[in-house]
């Protein structure tokens, strides 16, 4: 079993973990209380907490999800929480010999794709527009971030580049599309969830795919379910890591 530290456990994301990854040993950390059993208050700017939590529990694997999740955050809070706060998590598990990280990116460092033919097109839901055959958004694409916060998840991707080349820290940088809490894209009403969508079966079973594989080495996967209209290319994590997501928001349509 893996010892993993889950930042920013008490949210979304952090709680569907806490639930469906059986197989590991978790360790919550936040600002707020969750329902983990093994759980501690802290902020990610606390350096010196961060590396005495993963060392005391022998940390091998950082799920790291805290951060401020908001696309419309400002610049303050992106640079104490998605920037300095990122840092220090990595800059702790270095130091501390942490084997891998998960790193929660997003869709949105490259979301002005989705100002592009066919995805404008799909995300519309105008399906009769887009060809039969389009090209998917691969994970070596351009960097393209559609806000400050996606700017912030690009730098955290380009973070996990410097200490996978100068520390050989597995990363997996997802860049997760729609996690919603009911887990069902049409209560949403927008035609992009059903592009977007990522069940919390299908963000569970490829974060743990992630923890399990000995194939990660510096990688970009996208969080999506295998939805009829994504705009995502999710081929190189069934290649990767033998992980396929089950779930198509289609079947809510």
């Amino acid at each position: 079993m893996n010892n993993v530290l889950v930042t920013g456990a008490s949210g979304l994301i952090g709680g569907i973990l806490n639930f469906k990854l059986t197989d590991h040993n978790l360790f919550g950390l936040d600002i707020k209380e969750c329902d983990y059993k093994n759980f501690e208050i802290s902020n990610i700017s606390d350096s010196k907490k961060l590396k005495t939590i993963m060392s005391k529990n022998n940390i091998d694997t950082v799920v790291h999800l805290a951060g401020n999740a908001s696309v419309n955050a400002n610049w303050d809070s992106l640079s104490e929480n998605n920037f300095t706060g990122t840092l220090n998590v990595f800059n702790a598990c270095q130091e501390t010999e942490v084997k891998k990280i998960i790193f929660a990116s997003s869709n949105h460092a490259v979301g002005l794709f989705e100002n592009d033919s066919p995805y404008k097109e799909i995300i519309a839901g105008e399906y009769k527009k887009v060809p039969k055959k389009y090209s998917l958004i691969t994970p070596n694409c351009d960097v393209r971030p559609d806000s400050l916060y996606g700017v912030s998840k690009a730098y955290g991707e380009n973070l996990g580049r410097f200490f996978y080349e100068n520390y050989n820290i597995k990363i997996a940088c997802l860049r997760i599309g729609s996690v919603i809490p009911n887990d069902n894209p049409k209560v949403k009403n927008s035609n992009r969830f059903y592009s977007t969508w990522c069940s919390h079966e299908d963000i569970a079973g490829l974060i743990d795919a992630c923890i399990k594989s000995n194939n990660v080495e510096y990688d970009i996967f996208y969080g999506v379910s295998n939805n009829d209209w994504k705009i995502w290319d999710i081929s190189n994590a069934e290649k990767k890591l033998s992980f396929k997501p089950t779930s198509n928001s289609e079947t809510y349509r």
